[in-house]
Parts: structure tokens; sequence; C-alpha cells
């Protein structure tokens, strides 16, 4: 009897230790996505203020966040250079 209450305690401890680490891994993942989120977020937020709005978003491609900083940064660049433009044109 105490071989089969070994060979269960064995069987638990596995799989407590199974769903620990499973556990940990959705933790895991889910903070990626929140960070992921959050940086989507505030890309969105800052293409807003520059006067882009959300329907010009794909959010099936692979790279969103990266396309997200690039359309950011090309409209913060569009707007130097029509400032340096007017600028110049102003003296």
């Amino acid at each position: 009897m105490t071989i089969n209450n070994v060979k269960e305690d064995n069987t638990v401890d596995q799989l407590r230790r199974f769903k620990d680490t499973h556990n940990k891994k959705i933790k895991t993942d889910n903070d990626n996505n929140n960070k992921q989120s959050e940086k989507a977020s505030w890309w969105i937020n800052e293409l807003d203020s520059l006067g882009i709005k959300k329907s010009n978003y794909n959010k099936t491609e692979s790279n969103y966040l990266q396309n997200l900083e690039d359309l950011s940064d090309n409209k913060k660049q569009d707007f130097i250079r029509d400032y340096k433009i007017c600028y110049s044109e102003c003296r």
C-alpha cells in the first residue's frame, strides 16, 4: 500500500510542477502581450496627436509596432521639412 501512496505522491508532485510551470509561462506571455499592447497604444496616441487617424493602421501585419513607429517618425520628418521650407521662405 505504501508503494501506491509513493507513486500517487510523485504523480501529484509532477502535476503540481507542470501546473506551476504552465502558469508561469502564461503569466510571462500575458506580460509580454501587455507590454506590446502598451507600446502600440503609445504609438497610436502619438500618431493621433500628429493627425493620423486609427483607421490607417493594419494590426494584422507581423511588424505592427515597427510600422507604427516608422509612420510616426515619417510624419514628424514631414513636419520638420515643412517647417524648414516655410521658415526659409519667410526670411
